[in-house]
């Protein structure tokens, strides 16, 4: 898929795993959904997802509401970003 690197100013090709790998390297990789989603209970909205790496195993996820930073995150292992990380059906995907 076609990744903006928005800090060197380039387009990469990066597979879901590359992404991970640029996570672990210390990058940020964000997520534009091409639609708002809500969690099971309605309480959280957004359509930006910004997704880091503490330590190569711990991941946590942050998010963005129409350009508004929300202050709710979840964090997952390894094993959560199968079912949780999805760049494939994101509008675009930035590294930052």
């Amino acid at each position: 898929m076609k990744v903006k690197d928005i800090v060197n100013n380039i387009e990469l090709e990066l597979d879901r795993d590359a992404l991970i790998q640029k996570m672990k390297d210390g990058r940020q990789v964000d997520l534009i959904l091409k639609e708002k989603k809500t969690d099971d209970i309605g309480y959280l909205t957004w359509d930006m997802e910004q997704w880091s790496t503490v330590d190569g195993k711990r991941y946590i996820r942050t998010y963005q509401l129409e350009g508004r930073v929300l202050s709710e995150y979840t964090s997952h292992n390894i094993h959560d970003l199968k079912a949780y990380f999805l760049p494939d059906e994101a509008l675009s995907v930035q590294l930052s």
